[in-house]
């Protein structure tokens, strides 16, 4: 099929796809205006900065107690955790009369952290943080308080280490105020009891240098043990996320020893259920034999268990991930702490060493003077050890304000003012679209099961014959003759093409007497016939047409002559007698000519257009076929076809009766006439075969009433002003045949 041909289907069923396209947009705008319900999501943004690490406990400049920053990954999933749930919701009730019971914020928590959507931009340090709701308002206020509530559990998780070394520092600092206020007593006691009796002003100067080293020595096995600690504290921290990692790492296949061995908030329960499974089989194996049915019920429940905390611990597994280059500093970070720790004590060992043979060599000092080097070196490392604590409160402080990494609202979310789903705009218009496409394919799939005779290419298909001619629709026009109408119309237009054809296809062979028929009745076969007859007339040809429908003629009144005599007079011999005895009557002798010759002549009646006469059918016998198969008729046909250039036969429908079918024998050819879109293609090829038995060829087809959408209707968009088509169509009324 051509492009033109698509089109011109869409056009002719064009208001099934309006209707198609209008229930659909109308369903569309139900559903969407109606029965669903608005959504909203609001969307709030934190940004996760970290920020310059500070030094704790250690005189390293280059190193940091603090554990390492969390990766975008982990806060992701801090997000998602029940913890930020709970606080989520403590923060949505705080300024409720009445804050809701544990058990109540615990569950609303664990609803919110399942229904809040979390993303990281990538490459940013920036999380968002969405919350979908009916309520505009409870949307926002619940994203805005959950990024509150993450803040300030993220706060806490930071500041919890420092609390705790905070708290050790100050406890230590207090020890180191009440040592220093000892030292202080014991030195002023001692100077004013014993030094008082004793000449200590002078030392010795080689006494001098030893208790200097002896204090040295001291000092730095203080800062030696503080830096140890301190490695220590950073080395834990540093192996216990190495530690993690690995779990990772190794637990990313469950084939693995261990996996069993995990413990964490989702299986915890399982565990406990485990356990009590195992004990009770354990007290079962004391009454029972491996393999009784008690045993085997508590294996299959076992490992019923054991298979649900697989799934569990393989989907926390696998839902975590680990970055390669981060992984690598973790490990990398451990082993040279572990290579510092090393250091450090041996750097102890040293010093101990060191502080044994300097104490060694104080026992040849007298024991006052001893004594008071030993309260003076005491006095002096509860003075350090007080400036170094205070220093590292002081830090500890300041890291309160400078954390590794700072967590903060970046965009709170804003009240939506239109909704996430559904996007009724959008939906409609794809309802629309839809039914657009739905009608469409209706329009065709009824294009492909219409079994009708529509279009010229349905008789090229389907009867294998050609289209003489196309004659389109109009109301203005219908059952009215070519001389009704303007010379230029349409109708004029396409009843000259249909006989400029008609008469093409009668020269090879030559075809002297036409038979025109249609399948049924109210095709338009008379008013075709009649309005054919016209074009040939008006063109030159001298026109004889004969109405042999001896059942419903209609000749007669389309051109408005009498009916009273006619070919059924002829046939019946009635007319004959008749001029017989009136000639007899009148010269007393019978007519020269034949008698049939006479008859013929005084039945023709012309019209008022030049070069065409008529025959009507007469008064309507009994006996129709039988007329039509007489000798007289033979006698009669071979006498008109000297009256005119051509004789066209008006003939009944053929589906019916085989008036028409008796009169294909005795004629040279026949012109089918068919009514688009009303006769069903069996019933055409059933009157086809009926005609072609008789071997009278049938030179083509009248397509008549076509519509303006039928790609046969040229004429109709090239002539669309004189106002025929379906622009003005009005309701159908019936065809003469």
């Amino acid at each position: 099929m051509e492009i033109r041909e698509y089109l011109s289907i869409i056009w002719k069923r064009k208001l099934l796809i309006v209707i198609s396209m209008f229930l659909l947009g109308f369903l569309g705008i139900v559903i969407n205006y109606v029965v669903m319900k608005a959504t909203y999501q609001a969307t709030a943004k934190v940004l996760v900065e970290p920020k310059a690490k500070l030094v704790v406990l250690t005189g390293d400049r280059n190193a940091s107690n603090m554990p390492p920053a969390l990766d975008i990954e982990t806060y992701v999933k801090m997000l998602k955790s029940h913890r930020v749930g709970e606080a989520a919701a403590r923060e949505l009730h705080k300024n409720d009369k009445q804050m809701p019971d544990k058990e109540a914020l615990q569950k609303q928590g664990i609803n919110m952290a399942n229904a809040v959507v979390v993303e990281a931009e990538e490459d940013t340090g920036i999380i968002k943080v969405s919350v979908q709701s009916k309520n505009p308002e409870e949307c926002t206020d619940i994203a805005n308080a959950y990024v509150r509530a993450f803040v300030e559990v993220s706060k806490q998780m930071t500041e919890s280490s420092l609390d705790e070394l905070e708290s050790y520092v100050e406890k230590q600092l207090a020890q180191a105020n009440l040592k220093l206020k000892e030292r202080s007593q014991t030195i002023k006691e001692f100077q004013d009891t014993i030094l008082a009796e004793h000449d200590t002003t002078n030392p010795d100067l080689q006494e001098h240098e030893l208790d200097q080293l002896i204090r040295q020595l001291e000092n730095e096995r203080m800062y030696a043990n503080i830096e140890q600690k301190a490695i220590e504290v950073r080395l834990r921290g540093f192996t216990q996320l190495l530690n993690q990692y690995d779990d990772v790492l190794t637990m990313g296949t469950m084939d693995r020893p261990g996996w069993d061995s995990m413990s964490f908030s989702n299986n915890s329960e399982l565990d406990d259920r485990l356990r009590e499974l195992e004990l009770e089989r354990i007290s079962l194996q004391e009454k029972f034999v491996e393999g009784h049915p008690k045993l085997a019920e508590i294996d299959g429940k076992i490992e019923l268990l054991e298979n649900q905390k697989r799934r569990v611990v393989s989907s926390y597994v696998q839902g975590r991930q680990i970055n390669n280059q981060r992984y690598e500093h973790v490990r990398d970070s451990v082993d040279e702490l572990e290579v510092d720790l090393a250091l450090a004590t041996a750097k102890i060992g040293r010093i101990e060493q060191s502080l044994e043979e300097a104490r060694s060599r104080m026992v040849n000092v007298p024991e006052i003077k001893k004594q008071k080097m030993d309260l003076e070196r005491d006095l002096a490392v509860a003075e350090s050890m007080k400036t170094m604590l205070e220093e590292q409160l002081i830090q500890i402080q300041l890291q309160r304000v400078e954390r590794p990494t700072k967590v903060q609202v970046l965009d709170p979310a804003i009240k939506p003012s239109d909704p996430l789903s559904p996007q009724r705009e959008r939906n409609v218009a794809i309802a629309i679209i839809i039914g657009l496409l739905l009608g469409v394919g209706l329009a065709f799939l009824l294009e492909e099961m219409e079994e009708t005779v529509r279009t010229s290419d349905d008789v090229k298909n389907y009867l294998n014959l050609p289209v003489l001619g196309s004659i389109p629709y109009s109301a203005e026009t219908i059952n009215k003759l070519i001389t009704d109408v303007p010379l230029k119309s349409p109708i004029a237009e396409a009843y000259r093409r249909l006989s400029f054809f008609t008469q093409l296809f009668c020269l090879d062979p030559p075809i002297k007497s036409l038979l025109v028929t249609s399948c049924k009745s109210d095709e338009g076969k008379s008013t075709t016939l009649s309005n054919m007859a016209i074009s040939m007339a008006q063109e030159g040809t001298k026109v004889l047409i004969i109405d042999t429908d001896l059942r419903r003629p209609m000749l007669h009144r389309m051109f408005g002559i009498d009916n009273s005599l006619g070919l059924s007079s002829i046939l019946t011999g009635e007319l004959e007698a008749e001029i017989a005895v009136s000639d007899m009557s009148v010269s007393g002798r019978l007519p020269k000519e034949s008698f049939m010759e006479v008859v013929v002549d005084r039945l023709i009646q012309p019209t008022n257009i030049k070069g065409l006469s008529v025959i009507p059918s007469g008064p309507l016998p009994a006996n129709s076929i039988e007329l039509l198969r007489s000798e007289r008729m033979l006698s009669f046909l071979r006498t008109v076809e000297k009256k005119a250039d051509i004789v066209i036969f008006d003939s009944p429908p053929s589906i019916h009766v085989i008036d028409a079918v008796v009169m294909a024998q005795i004629l040279d050819g026949v012109l089918m006439v068919i009514n688009s879109g009303r006769i069903d293609r069996e019933e055409a090829l059933q009157v086809k075969y009926m005609i072609e038995s008789t071997k009278t060829p049938i030179i083509g087809v009248a397509l008549n009433n076509i519509e303006a959408s039928s790609p046969d209707y040229y004429y109709y968009y090239y002539y669309g002003g004189y106002g025929y088509g379906s622009r003005q169509r009005r309701k159908r009324v019936k065809l003469k045949r």
